[in-house]
């Protein structure tokens, strides 16, 4: 093996680590973004289940007459 050999194998690993390694990065940023914008979306989609449920047990309580329309709570 003569140095330019050996020069060309080094070059290659050091391309191929180097390559490898940016790939491992881009995939990281890729699944950071998605994961922050899966994230945004799962508060969203907590909310609005949140908000749904608030509203079908007000309907639930003002049918049953604890809870007049006004949101003041009936006593006795």
């Amino acid at each position: 093996m003569t140095i330019d050999s050996i020069a060309l194998w080094l070059g290659y690993g050091v391309m191929l680590a180097g390559g490898a390694l940016m790939v491992l990065l881009m995939l990281i940023v890729v699944a950071l973004v998605l994961n922050a914008k899966i994230n945004l979306l799962g508060k969203y989609l907590r909310f609005l289940w949140d908000l749904n449920t608030l509203r079908s047990t007000m309907r639930q309580l003002e049918a049953e007459g604890k809870v007049s329309k006004k949101s003041e709570v009936k006593n006795g």
